[in-house]
C-alpha cells in the first residue's frame, strides 16, 4: 500500500478467485510483508513508528512519553498473551483471535494497553488484514526491532465476533496451581509456562498507576508519572537480562512480580520456584540461546488459534517486490502501466544497472529514487541491516502490446517474472471514497477476442466501527456498473457507486470477470498506506 488516497496493484491473468498477483503473493501477505520489512527510512511502514525507539509509547509523545515510562513493545506482548491465554486447545477454542477487544472490561485485563494498542492498529485493518494478524505481528516486531530475533510470521488469523466465554488469564494474585492449569489448557506445560513468562518479561515494566497491588504508589513521581518499576535494567531491550538479574539476585531481581511488597502479588516468583528454579537455571545457562527459546515459545503463542483457522505459510522478505503496479489513464488520456520496484539489498546498494523487461520484448532501464530504507532483517548471514531501494516506472500501453509479464533484471538478484493483464482494470485516478460514497470507474478492452465485458462485476468491502470492541467489522456490498463515455479507442468505461459507512481503514474494491478476481484497489488507506 502507499501513502495517499489510493492504493492499487494489478492482478494476474485469470487467477483463482481471491488471488492477487501484484499483491505478491496476495493482498494480505503483501501488506504484512511491508509492515515486517519496511521499517525505517523511505516508505517505512507507519507500524514501525510505535516502537521506534523501543522505549516509545503509542499514545504519548515528547516529554510526557519519556516521563510515563510506558513501553509499546512490552504492551504489545502483553496484549497478545492475554488474547492467547484463554485458549482451550482440547476444545479448539480461543487463542489469538482479537477477542480480547471485547474483554477489556474484565478485571484480568485491567489497564489501557489493550485499547491503546487496538486504537493504533485499527487503521491497518481491512478486508485482507484482520486485527488478529496485526496483534500477532505486533509481537513479532516488538521482539525483532528491539533486540530479539525474528519470529517466523504466519498469517491467516480470523477475528472473533464476540468475547471468549472462557476467562482465567493469570493475574498477580493467582495461585501457581491455577496458573499452571491455565497454561496447560493452552497447550503449554510447566517448563513452557516458565519460559514464556520469562520471555514476556524480558522487556517492560509494571506500573503503580495500573497495578497498585503490585507496585507501591510512592514510585509515582514527576519523572515517573505512572510509577514504573522495570523487570530488568534494560526496559526497552529484548534480551536475557531478566534471567541474570533473577538468578544472580542483582538489579531488579526479576522484576516487581518477583519482589513485590505484596507477597500475594509475587506471581512470577511462585511460577519460577514451582520447579525449584530448574527451568530458570537452564534458561540462564543458555546465554544468548535464550533468544532462540523465546522465538519458539512466542511463536507457539501467536500461532495458537481456534481449530477452524488455517494459518498460511510464513512470510519471507521479498528480494524483488512490485509495489502499486497498476494501469491508469493520465490527464492527457494516455493509458500507462506504472508502479515501483522494491529491491532488498544485503547492505550497501551497488551502482549496477537495473532494468525491467516485458515478455513482448520491450525493455527499459530503471532509475532509482534517492531515498532508501532500512530493514530490521539481515540477509544471507550478513551482519548488516538490509537496505531497500525503490525504482519507479511509467510506460505507455502502446509499448506493451501483447505483453503478459515483466521481469526485473538486477545484478545479484535471481530473475523473477510477474504476470500482467490489461483486459479490464479499475482506474485509480477516477475511483474514490467521499461523503459516505464509494465511487468506482472500470475500464475494459472492447476489442479483445474472448473477453466479455458484460461479465464484469465489482464488490466493495468496508471496515467500520462496531460496538464493544475497537476491532472493525467488514461490511460487504456490490456496485452496479453502468456503461459511460470514454476518451480512449477500443476501451470502454463502466462506473458505479454505493453508499458506505464511515470507514476505519482502507476500503477494498474487487473487480471480477465471472468468478475470477482480475484487479483489486484499496481506497483511503491513510496512515496504513505506502
Amino acid at each position: 500500500m502507499r501513502v495517499g488516497p489510493i492504493v492499487s496493484l494489478l492482478l494476474g491473468v485469470a487467477p483463482a478467485p481471491g488471488a492477487a498477483m501484484f499483491y505478491y503473493p496476495n493482498p494480505a501477505a503483501s501488506a504484512l510483508e511491508h509492515i515486517l520489512v519496511d521499517n525505517w527510512g523511505a516508505y517505512a511502514s507507519n507500524f514501525s513508528s510505535a516502537i521506534t525507539p523501543c522505549n516509545n509509547y503509542v499514545t504519548e509523545v515528547g516529554e510526557s512519553a519519556i516521563k510515563s515510562r510506558r513501553t509499546t513493545s512490552a504492551q504489545w506482548l502483553r496484549v497478545a498473551f492475554h488474547d492467547f491465554a484463554t485458549a482451550d486447545v482440547a476444545a479448539g477454542t480461543g487463542g489469538v483471535d482479537a477477542s480480547i477487544g471485547f474483554e477489556t472490561h474484565r478485571e484480568e485485563n485491567s489497564g489501557t494497553a489493550f485499547n491503546d494498542s487496538f486504537t493504533f492498529w485499527q487503521p491497518f485493518v481491512n478486508e485482507f488484514v484482520p486485527m488478529a494478524d496485526l496483534l500477532a505481528v505486533g509481537t513479532v516486531m516488538s521482539v525483532h526491532l528491539c533486540g530479539g530475533k525474528y519470529i517466523p510470521y504466519q498469517y491467516g488469523r480470523v477475528d472473533a465476533t464476540e468475547a471468549d466465554p472462557k476467562t482465567g488469564v493469570p493475574e498477580p494474585n493467582t495461585s501457581v496451581e491455577e496458573t499452571l492449569a491455565q497454561f496447560a489448557q493452552t497447550g503449554f506445560n510447566q517448563t513452557d509456562a516458565i519460559g514464556l513468562t520469562a520471555c514476556g518479561h524480558a522487556i517492560g515494566s509494571v506500573h503503580a498507576g495500573g497495578f497498585p497491588q503490585v507496585v507501591e504508589e510512592f514510585h509515582i513521581t514527576p519523572d515517573n508519572t505512572n510509577g514504573a518499576v522495570d523487570f530488568d535494567a534494560t526496559r526497552a531491550v529484548f534480551d536475557s537480562a531478566v534471567l541474570h538479574e533473577y538468578i544472580d539476585w542483582t538489579g531488579a531481581k526479576g522484576g516487581p512480580l518477583v519482589t513485590s511488597y505484596n507477597e500475594s502479588s509475587r506471581s512470577d516468583l511462585r511460577l519460577y520456584q514451582s520447579d525449584s528454579n530448574k527451568t530458570m537455571l537452564e534458561l540462564y545457562a543458555q546465554g544468548d540461546g535464550f533468544l532462540d527459546t523465546c522465538v519458539n515459545l512466542l511463536g507457539r503463542m501467536i500461532n495458537t488459534v481456534p481449530s477452524g483457522v488455517q494459518l498460511q505459510a510464513a512470510i519471507t522478505p521479498a528480494l524483488i517486490k512490485p509495489i502499486n503496479v497498476t494501469w491508469d489513464v493520465t490527464a492527457d488520456n494516455e493509458l500507462v502501466l506504472s508502479g515501483k520496484i522494491r529491491l532488498l539489498h544485503e547492505g550497501e546498494i551497488p551502482e549496477d544497472p537495473v532494468s525491467i523487461s516485458f515478455s513482448n520484448g520491450y525493455a527499459e532501464a530503471l532509475v532509482p529514487e534517492e531515498g532508501v530504507g532500512t530493514s530490521a532483517f539481515k540477509l544471507a548471514g550478513s551482519q548488516t541491516n538490509a537496505t531497500t531501494q525503490f525504482l519507479p516506472f511509467s510506460i505507455a500501453s502502446s509499448r506493451l502490446s501483447g505483453a503478459s509479464s515483466f521481469t526485473v533484471l538486477a545484478a545479484g538478484f535471481e530473475a523473477q517474472a510477474f504476470q500482467i493483464q490489461d483486459a479490464a482494470f479499475i482506474l485509480p485516478s477516477l475511483s474514490h471514497v467521499a461523503d459516505g460514497t464509494a465511487s468506482v470507474v472500470v475500464a475494459a478492452r472492447t476489442n479483445r477476442p474472448g473477453f466479455d465485458a458484460s461479465q464484469l462485476s465489482v464488490k466493495i468491502a468496508t471496515p467500520v466501527a462496531q460496538p464493544l470492541t475497537l476491532t472493525p467489522k467488514i461490511v460487504r456490498s456490490d456496485i452496479d456498473l453502468i456503461e459511460g463515455q470514454n476518451p480512449l479507442s477500443n476501451i470502454g468505461y463502466w462506473s458505479g457507486s454505493v453508499a458506505i459507512e464511515a470507514p476505519t481503514g482502507a476500503v477494498s474494491v474487487t473487480l471480477l470477470s465471472g468468478e475470477d478476481v482480475i484487479d483489486t484497489l484499496l481506497l483511503d488507506a491513510g496512515v496504513a498506506g505506502w
